[in-house]
C-alpha cells in the first residue's frame, strides 16, 4: 500500500511539472493579428497590420508591439516581470508606461497604465495560448479615467483579437 502511495505521489508530481511547463510554455516568437477574426480590425478607427513579438529575458519577458492605428504607426516595447512586480518602459510617443504581468493559470495577464492627453488610460490584456502553440488570443479591456461621468461618455471598451504564430 505504501508503495502504491509513493508511485501515485511521483505520478502526481510529474503531472504537476507538466502542467507548469504548459502554463509557462514556449509562447515566445512573433505573432501576427488575424484581421478577419479580430475586433480591433473592425472598430471605428481600425487597427491595421499588427504584430506582437514576445521574447524571454533573464527576469521576465519583453513584448514588442508594432501596428498602425488609423493609418498612424505605433511601436512600443514593454519589459515585464511575470511575478506581478511593476515595471516602467517608454511607450509609443515617449510617455512612461507602468506595467505588471502575472500568470492566472494558463493565461498571461498584463496590466498597463499611461497618461494620454492628461487622462490616465489603463489596459488589462489577457493572453491565452492555444494548446498546439499556433494561436494567441488577447482579451482587451481599456479604461479612460478622464475625471468626469456622463451617460454619453463611455469610459471602458472591450475587444478580442486573434493572432497566429509566424513561422520561425
Amino acid at each position: 500500500m505504501l508503495r502504491l502511495g509513493f508511485v501515485s505521489l511521483i505520478a502526481l508530481l510529474g503531472i504537476s511539472r507538466g502542467l507548469s511547463a504548459q502554463v509557462n510554455g514556449d509562447f515566445s516568437g512573433t505573432w501576427k493579428m488575424d484581421a478577419a477574426r479580430s475586433e480591433s480590425a473592425h472598430q471605428d478607427v481600425p487597427t491595421g497590420s499588427s504584430t506582437v513579438t514576445i521574447q524571454p529575458t533573464g527576469t521576465g519577458i519583453t513584448m514588442e508591439t508594432i501596428r498602425s492605428e488609423g493609418g498612424k504607426p505605433f511601436h512600443e516595447t514593454l519589459n515585464l516581470k511575470v511575478d506581478g512586480t511593476e515595471t516602467t518602459s517608454v511607450g509609443d510617443g515617449g510617455g512612461i508606461v507602468t506595467a505588471k504581468a502575472h500568470w492566472d493559470g494558463a493565461k498571461l495577464v498584463v496590466e498597463t497604465g499611461r497618461n494620454i492627453h492628461d487622462s490616465t488610460v489603463t489596459t488589462v490584456y489577457v493572453y491565452t495560448f492555444s494548446a498546439n502553440g499556433r494561436e494567441m488570443t488577447i482579451d482587451k479591456t481599456l479604461t479612460v479615467q478622464h475625471g468626469y461621468q456622463g451617460v454619453s461618455a463611455p469610459t471602458t471598451g472591450h475587444g478580442k483579437d486573434v493572432f497566429t504564430r509566424v513561422a520561425k
